[in-house]
């Protein structure tokens, strides 16, 4: 089970733009479903690329995904994810439609016997260096609702089942890479 899982990352070079927000995203991190009535507003995030390439893949870090993507997801009906309209301002008179996916599914699941991670005093999670993730509690949870969440301990670490992960990559999508959860740490998103 523990290969079955990926963290989604962003890949390629610095003219792909991380993204940042252009106005108030306090009900995206309550860890709940967030009522919207329009397209949250998005922008590039610092550094800005003299040049940026905008992909199917950009970090807020929360993911934001291309129309393409979106049209590979939403089908999927995946539980406790929204996909949020996001208008991203490239430059002054460049708004381009993205989506956000806001993973509200949270599932604590390290196994922190097994996991090497930094703890703050409390005992919370402050990072990881190796990852090992819980089977006895992934298997309580049907597939279907787990395919896509984020770990409790650490909710800006967003894992995809395989079966998500594989249509995904079937694309061929720019600015984004898997790593297999048992090979992945805080530090992979400097590794090529």
């Amino acid at each position: 089970m523990q290969t079955e899982y990926f963290v989604i990352m962003r890949a390629g070079p610095s003219s792909y733009p991380l993204l940042a927000w252009d106005e108030f995203s306090g009900p995206f991190f309550r860890g709940v479903f967030a009522p919207f009535t329009r397209p949250i507003r998005l922008r590039l995030g610092a550094p800005v690329p003299r040049n940026p390439v905008m992909v199917d893949y950009h970090s807020l870090p929360t993911p934001v995904v291309s129309e393409r993507l979106k049209d590979v997801l939403e089908p999927m009906d995946l539980h406790g994810v929204q996909l949020v309209p996001a208008d991203v301002k490239v430059a002054p008179d460049d708004v381009r439609r993205y989506w956000m996916l806001h993973v509200y599914n949270e599932i604590a699941c390290i196994d922190r016997q097994r996991s090497t991670l930094s703890l703050y005093s409390d005992g919370d999670v402050l990072g990881i260096d190796k990852l090992v993730l819980d089977e006895n509690v992934l298997r309580e949870i049907p597939l279907e609702q787990r395919r896509v969440f984020v770990l409790a301990e650490s909710t800006s670490t967003h894992l995809f089942h395989q079966s998500v992960m594989d249509p995904l990559m079937a694309l061929q999508p720019e600015g984004v890479r898997f790593i297999r959860a048992d090979q992945w740490n805080d530090g992979a998103g400097f590794r090529p």
